[in-house]
């Protein structure tokens, strides 16, 4: 088998549009998510989580917890994902440790199907202020106009018997390394982003970035990640119902969740 490279296994980012969204490729909205909603999913997490600070083990607990569906869907958050992805925003994805996830440097695009393209994001909330020990969200301004994975190319590059439901954890053994060389040969400066309560950070899924390893093992880092894709993109899943008046969501269940790839880390 041949080398991998990252021209190998990449395609050039589209031409340049407004689903750029900007030149860094992410959103800050300092204290924005109000204060109620925050320690409402909060009391929720500590009842079922207080021996788990990875949270949750399924990415779909928004289907039994109201509380965390109402932060997800907060009407100006969702109006915030709309504007970027010009359709409404459909939550299929939770990521709920008080930890670092520990995912090295990948952008999230190629784990979707090609049609849905660049109409998806991710969200990253803070529940405390993040202390640059505890292994913060990082990423690279501008890489989502760098070269992009896709699917298709990974998935060749893997082992036969790599390419099952498993493939995204796999593929970090090829991805990593040439990610790492392409930053360091970028010479582009990377961000870790520190953030406040309430703070929420929206990046574009053809983002480089990735969940820094703490400098102190196993420091608090209260945190909740969400992915979502527009609405009108996603026939591969449910058809995405509206929560109340608020935002939208998938209603996809946790055996569901396997199918579609939903129980990697990001």
């Amino acid at each position: 088998m041949a080398q991998n490279t990252f021209n190998s296994i990449t395609i050039p980012a589209p031409d340049p549009s407004k689903m750029d969204w900007n030149d860094d490729g992410v959103v800050i909205l300092k204290s924005f998510l109000p204060e109620n909603l925050m320690v409402d999913y909060e009391k929720c997490w500590l009842e079922e989580n207080s021996d788990r600070p990875m949270g949750w083990r399924d990415p779909v607990p928004y289907m039994r917890h109201k509380e965390l569906l109402d932060l997800l869907t907060y009407t100006p958050l969702a109006n915030a994902l709309e504007g970027l992805l010009g359709e409404p925003a459909g939550l299929h994805l939770n990521l709920t440790g008080w930890r670092s996830t520990e995912r090295n440097w990948h952008q999230d695009s190629y784990l979707n199907p090609d049609h849905v393209g660049d109409y998806y994001a991710a969200v990253w909330i803070a529940l405390d202020t993040v202390h640059p020990d505890s292994g913060p969200f990082q990423y690279v301004p501008g890489s989502h106009r760098w070269r992009q994975v896709t699917r298709d190319l990974i998935l060749n590059a893997l082992e036969p018997d790599e390419q099952d439901h498993r493939w995204p954890k796999f593929s970090e053994r090829i991805l990593t390394p040439l990610f790492e060389q392409e930053i360091m040969q970028s010479g582009d400066n990377v961000v870790s982003h520190l953030p406040t309560r309430g703070d929420v950070l929206i990046w574009h899924g053809r983002l480089m970035h990735r969940g820094s390893a703490p400098n102190v093992p196993g420091m608090e880092r209260r945190a909740l990640i969400a992915h979502y894709s527009g609405i009108h993109h996603r026939h591969d899943m449910p058809k995405a119902q509206q929560n109340d008046k608020c935002g939208w969501y998938f209603p996809i269940n946790t055996n569901m969740s396997m199918y579609y790839g939903e129980n990697e880390t990001v």
